[in-house]
């Protein structure tokens, strides 16, 4: 790749893309500096939502708008892209969703959470998460207690979120939902107490350690599990790489615990990766296809925007599963290109003027390329036919969000 192709792939893997100005003074910055600019940035991500705005009320429908919208609008005007991508890739990874929390202060801080903690260190992110309101909510864990308790977190902990399927037994997942009774929500609010007296406090063997018997010895017990840094490292590398091979996952993994299990390194690790070679094309999901294109076009979100990306198949804090979203072809059904391809024709006609309008309306298709923010090959000879023959201008705008080279990244 040359500097220009580096510095975009950069951007649309690790943030939500850049185009026009930015992406000249980044490429003039070389995607080393970018690298370090995107793992260290200058300030602390500013908190984009007002609790006021978020009763804590699962029938105020006002509030669950409110928690999407702001965090759609926080994603498209990202300051700090790689917190925010961060924060999106651990929403599909730690899942909870709205439907079932109910309440949209909860998905709010649980989001807060992973942009805080997203690039920290691995420990205080599994063990915050463990006892996150909309996580208790999610998967009962506020329901567990010594006599009841309930194994949905105990065994998502282990099978999606730490360790990965076939290592972990059911005498595990009984073991870890025993030693995590007793912590509750506190009624009418989004504040969460440990109570001892709805608490097992009685050692139990889990993942092959004596003795654990609380929420501290658990994570302690996953985060000494040999399973941990690779399933970790080959999660963010089909994240951001769109590949993960066996020998590259073992460098990313060692690397990972030299760094006492720091996130900050193995992302910086992973991307460095990238760089080097190590990438796969990734078909963008909807909302980061939507934020990047609402970035290199300048449209802002509108209200018709949430409904949208509904039909397109992904709504922020509204996951299908515990599973998280699909991937991949996935993304190409009739109904999610359809969604896409409206919001593709809102955001063209909304664009303000300037650069990318104006190279939409000229015969240059490589001009508009650039000004997308594309890497250097700009569109193929299918995506150029297509683009000719559409009506020079918002309407070519359109076209060119839905080519395979600006939805595959």
């Amino acid at each position: 790749m040359n500097v220009r192709d580096e510095v975009v792939w950069l951007h649309r893997r690790a943030g939500f893309a850049l185009a026009g100005a930015a992406l000249d003074e980044a490429i003039g910055r070389g995607s080393a500096a970018e690298l370090q600019r995107l793992l260290a940035p200058a300030a602390a991500a500013a908190d984009p939502w007002d609790d006021a705005l978020l009763p804590i009320d699962p029938q105020d429908f006002p509030s669950k708008q409110y928690a999407i919208n702001r965090w759609v609008d926080t994603m498209v005007a990202a300051e700090q892209p790689l917190v925010e991508r961060m924060a999106w890739i651990w929403h599909g990874h730690f899942v909870s969703a709205l439907d079932k929390v109910r309440f949209a202060r909860a998905m709010v801080i649980q989001v807060r959470l992973f942009r805080a903690a997203g690039l920290g260190p691995l420990r205080g992110l599994l063990r915050a998460v463990t006892v996150d309101p909309a996580m208790m909510l999610y998967l009962d864990l506020h329901t567990s207690t010594g006599t009841e308790p309930n194994e949905n977190y105990a065994r998502e902990l282990l099978e999606l979120f730490a360790l990965g399927e076939g290592n972990y037994t059911e005498a595990d997942v009984q073991a870890g939902a025993a030693a995590l009774t007793g912590w509750t929500l506190e009624r009418g609010e989004a504040t969460v107490q440990f109570r001892p007296r709805r608490h097992d406090d009685s050692p139990q063997r889990y993942l092959g350690v004596q003795g654990v018997h609380d929420l501290d010895t658990v994570i302690d017990a996953v985060m000494g599990h040999a399973s941990l840094p690779t399933w970790i490292a080959a999660t963010l590398a089909w994240e951001l790489l769109g590949t993960a091979p066996d020998d590259l996952v073992a460098r990313l993994a060692e690397g990972f615990v030299q760094s006492g299990f720091d996130l900050r390194t193995l992302v910086g690790e992973v991307l460095q990766a990238g760089l080097d070679g190590a990438t796969a094309p990734i078909v963008l999901a909807p909302v980061p296809w939507f934020v990047i294109a609402s970035r290199a076009t300048g449209a802002a979100p509108d209200r018709r925007t949430l409904a949208l990306l509904r039909s397109a198949g992904q709504l922020p804090m509204l996951p299908p599963s515990v599973a998280g979203w699909p991937g991949g072809s996935a993304w190409f059904g009739s109904s999610s290109l359809v969604a896409r391809a409206d919001l593709a024709a809102l955001m063209a006609a909304t664009a303000p003027a300037g650069p990318v309008v104006a190279a939409a309306g000229s015969s240059d298709l490589q001009a508009l390329a650039d000004a997308l923010g594309l890497p250097s090959a700009g569109f193929a000879a299918e995506s150029q036919a297509a683009l000719d023959a559409a009506p020079a201008g918002r309407d070519r705008l359109a076209v060119a969000l839905l080519t395979p080279e600006f939805m595959i990244a």
